[in-house]
């Protein structure tokens, strides 16, 4: 996982693997460093019965698998299954573990719609593009989203367009622009689709170079723009 982690709990002889992840785990310790680093990766179907098996089964913590899946039979939340799974063990700070909590009580009570709009606001603050628009593909085809008003869709169609831009695809961010200001009418929506087909048509006369960091502060700068005009 690029880290090397002291484990202090047992060693699996067969790992857990995280499909969102496409990861195999091989310790309480592990799983750990997962979800503090891919907070926004988790759902809630993280909490699972196989979960509990392997802990108590390849780690050999039985109480701390009993108390996982008295939580799962009490339909409790998320975040009280995390923070259960991580006090585990000692891998994490009392800082650390104040941080994740604060992460995941975003989501609590919330629609599908809302996390995963969550999530994908987060991956694109964080500039994973290619991740914030495979989640804002799939939220415009949540029924919330398809049949609740042209605010959220806009909104959405809004920073697909941006995560677009932070990949130099300017003619697809400026479409999606276009069809984030049909549905929301706000004006920044249509004048970030006019400048993305300027450095489209720039970019294609090779009449500029732009850099990494000058489209990272140009997004920024747009986000900016956006935020206060939706406020």
């Amino acid at each position: 996982m690029g880290e090397l982690l002291l484990c202090s709990q047992e060693i699996a002889s067969v790992p857990y693997y995280i499909e969102t992840a496409a990861l195999n785990v091989y310790s309480l310790e592990e799983l750990c460093y997962y979800l503090m680093h891919n907070m926004e990766l988790i759902e809630p179907g993280f909490m699972d019965a196989e979960l509990c098996r392997w802990i108590k089964k390849e780690l050999k913590m039985s109480a701390l698998a009993e108390k996982l899946k008295k939580l799962l039979r009490e339909d409790k939340g998320l975040a009280e299954f995390v923070l259960t799974l991580i006090s585990g063990c000692n891998y994490c700070t009392t800082e650390e573990i104040r941080k994740i909590q604060e992460s995941l009580a975003v989501f609590e009570n919330k629609t599908e719609a809302e996390c995963a709009k969550i999530r994908a606001d987060r991956f694109l603050a964080q500039g994973r593009y290619s991740l914030c628009i495979k989640e804002y593909n799939r939220l415009l085809e949540l029924p919330e989203v398809l049949e609740g008003s042209g605010l959220l869709a806009g909104n959405i169609w809004h920073n697909l367009g941006t995560a677009y831009a932070g990949l130099f695809l300017f003619l697809k961010a400026a479409d999606c622009y276009e069809r984030a200001h049909r549905r929301n009418g706000n004006q920044i929506s249509l004048q970030q689709a006019a400048e993305a087909k300027r450095l489209a048509e720039s970019v294609e006369h090779e009449e500029m170079n732009i850099t990494a960091n000058e489209a990272d502060a140009l997004l920024e700068q747009w986000m900016k723009e956006y935020r206060r005009s939706s406020r």
